[in-house]
């Protein structure tokens, strides 16, 4: 997390997030952090600016340890975009839903959209590269009459986003695998795994506890995790491309019934 700092700096616009990086808080090259990112040099004394110079000259003090590099960064993006996940527990409803051109045409649309977020989201984080990301971003952008109550809402909605989200997960996660249980089957149609919902429960509750526990206590195994798990869900991607393909010469459709 930041920390604001007491009273050092006064900045909260473009133009001096823009004078941080640009002009102030020129750190020697014997007192500069070996955690800083892409520090680059300034002046003729040498002295270097930092992304931690930039914090502070914000107004906050760097408490959170950079321990990823570029490359575990977009895998960790990349991971939590769950590709086969995502496909195994929600293909079937635009399937059922609306068939092949919903899924085409939908993705087509939404992935448009989610390019312009991810473009307006980036511009804003680049000037306020901050923990505290959207609430904070939202007290610096909106309008001093209600900029509080406005970064307020958001900050609470992201929270509740958050916790939502990832109990969802888990408890997608949870029926994902109760059914890969079940492709072992005693008779036809007749899984091994019962699934009554106290079982449900009790192992989405069970996944729920070591999510926290990894994200509490494991933080600086984190990287190494996301880095297996973008080699497993590329594996898992491959996978279902590959069958997907075996199994569709079985009876394929022309282009017209796809689009």
């Amino acid at each position: 997390m930041a920390n604001p700092l007491p009273n050092k700096h006064t900045y909260g616009t473009q133009s001096d997030a823009f004078a941080a990086e640009n002009d102030l808080h020129r750190r020697s090259i014997a007192k500069e952090r070996n955690l800083s990112l892409g520090a680059k040099p300034l002046g003729d004394d040498g002295g270097h600016n930092s992304a931690d110079d930039l914090l502070e000259a914000m107004g906050y003090k760097a408490e959170l340890i950079r321990s990823r590099s570029t490359l575990q960064v977009a895998f960790m993006s990349f991971v939590l975009a769950s590709i086969p996940y995502g496909l195994a527990t929600t293909l079937y409803y635009p399937l059922v839903g609306g068939g092949p051109a919903d899924i085409i045409w939908g993705w087509v649309a939404v992935s448009l959209i989610i390019l312009c977020v991810a473009a307006s989201l980036g511009e804003i984080t680049s000037v306020y590269p901050t923990s505290g990301g959207v609430y904070y971003q939202t007290f610096m952008l909106a309008a001093p009459s209600y900029r509080l109550i406005m970064s307020w809402i958001c900050g609470w909605a992201f929270v509740v986003g958050n916790i939502t989200i990832t109990l969802a997960v888990n408890f997608g996660t949870t029926l994902f695998f109760a059914a890969c249980i079940n492709v072992f089957e005693t008779e036809p149609e007749v899984g091994i795994f019962a699934a009554e919902p106290y079982q449900i429960y009790l192992i989405f509750f069970a996944i729920t506890i070591l999510c926290n526990v990894v994200s509490a206590l494991g933080n600086k195994w984190l990287p190494y995790l996301d880095t297996f798990a973008i080699f497993w869900t590329f594996a898992g991607l491959i996978c279902i491309v590959v069958c997907v393909l075996a199994i569709a010469k079985n009876g394929r459709n022309d282009a017209a019934y796809v689009f």
